[in-house]
C-alpha cells in the first residue's frame, strides 16, 4: 500500500524534491505545505505544536496519515519509496544507501559552491570556496 501524508517545506526547497520524486516513482500521495496560511518557513516549524511532531524543527518533515513523522530528506525519500526504489535485498538497498550518502557528502558539497551563488542563494566568496 503507498504511503500518504504531508510534506512540510518552504517553496523550492531542493532537499524536498528527494521526497517528492521518490513520492512520484512509488505513488505515494503527498500533500505539500510551504507556504502561508497553511505553512511558514521560521514560524510554524518552531510552534510547539510542529516541535512536538519534530523535535529539531528541521524540513522538509513529513507527517503520514497514519501519524508516523519523520525528517531529514534521506529519510522521508526512504519511507515514501516502494521496494522497488529502496533494494530487493540487504546489497541492493546498501549500494542505494551508498550512493544517497555519497552524494551528500561529495556531490552537493562542491555543487553548491557553484550553483547556489547563480541563484542568488549564497555569495561567491574565493577565500572560502563560494561561502
Amino acid at each position: 500500500m503507498a504511503v500518504a501524508g504531508t510534506l512540510y517545506t518552504y517553496p523550492e526547497n531542493w532537499r524536498a524534491f528527494k521526497a517528492l520524486i521518490a513520492a512520484q516513482y512509488s505513488g505515494a500521495k503527498i500533500k505539500v505545505l510551504s507556504s502561508p496560511p497553511h505553512f511558514h518557513f521560521g514560524q510554524t516549524n518552531k510552534t510547539p505544536e510542529f516541535l512536538r511532531k519534530f523535535p529539531v524543527g528541521k524540513v522538509p518533515a513529513f507527517e503520514g496519515d497514519d501519524g508516523f513523522c519523520v525528517f531529514e530528506s534521506n529519510a522521508i525519500a526512504y519511507y515514501v519509496s516502494n521496494d522497488e526504489l529502496r533494494g530487493a535485498t540487504k546489497e541492493t538497498a546498501a549500494e542505494i544507501v551508498q550512493w544517497v550518502n555519497f552524494a551528500d557528502s561529495d556531490i552537493v558539497p562542491p555543487a553548491s559552491t557553484w550553483v547556489f551563488p547563480t541563484l542568488g542563494i549564497m555569495h561567491y566568496n574565493k577565500q572560502v570556496g563560494g561561502r
